[in-house]
Formats: structure tokens, sequence, C-alpha cells
């Protein structure tokens, strides 16, 4: 016989809770972290878990810090690299305690979660570093926003199992800022992608970027066509106008098979 339904108690989370929540750990090591970032998933009605560049690590140890989040781990993605794994994604978001100093616009979590996108079948991916170094330089132009989670300045560093936990409580326990059904449709982070790489060629082309260009102007132009709040119409004319900028600036080389 079918196991019989638990009544659903005061202060249970929705299994359907929106958006939908993707956690991406990058070259996490510890199988105790990575446990223990399964159970906070489990706790707060997340189970998509992507592992990027993380090594094999011992799933015994894992499910045995997971408790009732044995099959986050269990169906836990691989990825080889960031771009990949956030690429069906509609926002991509960076957990990092040291990005001030950084290109890429940094938000409290409190500002972040009040603004987070809400929207029925959207899909948000939370990105956090490893244990001992955190999220790198190299990814930070993939994430619309750079998230601090505030704490005492003498000791600013979550652990990762704390972090994610704080992160996802923080996005279950608000209201839903949308009213009806109707919505944009968001691009996902793949959809964005040929317009950033028009704007980075038209860049270049033009003289922009070149060789003495800091390495920060490139970061910023990838992270300018990613965090606009555009939907995919909007993105549809983005990239046609760029796509015909970059034909004026490069046209095509003359057919050479015609008969002369």
């Amino acid at each position: 016989m079918p196991a019989t339904p638990t009544p659903p108690k005061f202060g249970d989370i929705p299994v359907t809770s929106k958006p939908e929540v993707v956690i991406i750990l990058v070259e996490a090591a510890d199988p105790r972290n990575i446990g223990a970032v399964a159970r906070a998933m489990s706790n707060l009605a997340t189970s998509d878990l992507r592992l990027v560049n993380t090594s094999k690590f011992d799933h015994v140890v894992a499910k045995g810090v997971a408790c009732w989040g044995h099959e986050v781990i269990t169906n836990a993605r691989r990825f080889d690299d960031l771009k990949e794994a956030v690429a069906d994604c509609h926002e991509v978001v960076g957990f990092a305690s040291d990005s001030a100093n950084h290109r890429v616009p940094q938000l409290l979590l409190p500002e972040w979660t009040a603004q987070v996108n809400k929207a029925p079948n959207t899909r948000v991916a939370l990105v956090f570093g490893s244990e001992e170094n955190g999220l790198r330089r190299e990814h930070f132009p993939l994430c619309q926003y750079l998230v601090r989670i505030p704490s005492a300045g003498a000791n600013p560093s979550y652990n990762l199992a704390q972090s994610v936990l704080l992160a996802l409580y923080g996005i279950r326990s608000g209201a839903a800022n949308y009213v009806g059904a109707s919505q944009p449709e968001w691009p996902i982070s793949s959809q964005l992608e040929p317009l950033t790489e028009m704007v980075l060629e038209i860049a270049s082309d033009v003289g922009f970027l070149n060789e003495n260009s800091p390495e920060h102007i490139k970061d910023l132009l990838i992270n300018l066509t990613r965090r606009g709040r555009i939907n995919k119409r909007e993105l549809t004319i983005l990239t046609g106008l760029a796509g015909m900028v970059r034909k004026k600036i490069k046209p095509a080389p003359p057919n050479t098979d015609k008969p002369q």
C-alpha cells in the first residue's frame, strides 16, 4: 500500500514554491559540506543541485550529513564550467563576501531577495564558490548580481551550507512580488549569449576593446548584456540591431564564385 501522505503542518513550505531555484557549487571539495548543502536545500523545497568542476567525493559521507536530502545528492548534475551550468537559468546570482571592488553590481541579501524575479516558470541560479577561495573573479561577469550576506566585519565569511540556507530562506520567506498570471517571458542565460558575443565583437572591431584595454572593461560588457531586465521580445530586437551593426562594420566577403 502506498504511504499515507503526511498532512501539512503550520509553517510548512509548499513543495511547489516559486521561483524554481538552482543551487550551483563551484569547485566544492568537502563531502560533508555538500551533504549539509543538500540538507538545507531539502529543508527549503529545493532539489536541483549542480556541481561545477568538482572532483569525485565520498557520497556515503555526504549522504550521512544530508539527513532527508539524499535524493538531492543522488540527482546532482556535474558540469565542466559555469556557463554550461547556468545556460537554462533566467537569473544568475553569485554569492561573494569580498566583491565590493569589482564592477559587477553588489547587493546585500535583503536587497536582492526583495527584488528577485518570482514569476511562475522562472529559474534562478544561486552560485557559490569553493570553501577555501569562494567565487572567483572570472565567474563574476556571468552573474547579474553579486550578493553579500550581512555579517560582522571581524568574521565576514559564512560556511557553505550556512550561505545556502540563508539565501534560500530569504527567497522562500518573502511574498511573491507579482500579481496575476501574465508575466514577461524572460530569456535564459544561453539565449543571452549571442547578444554578448556580438557586443564583444563590435567593441573589438571598432577598437573599443584592444590589447591595451583593461580586463575589467570586457567583464563589464559581458555583465551589462546579461543584467538588463529585458524580455525575449526585447532581446530579439537588440540582437537584431547588434547583428546589423556588425554587418555594417564587417561586411561579408565578396562572392568569388561568380563568373567574371
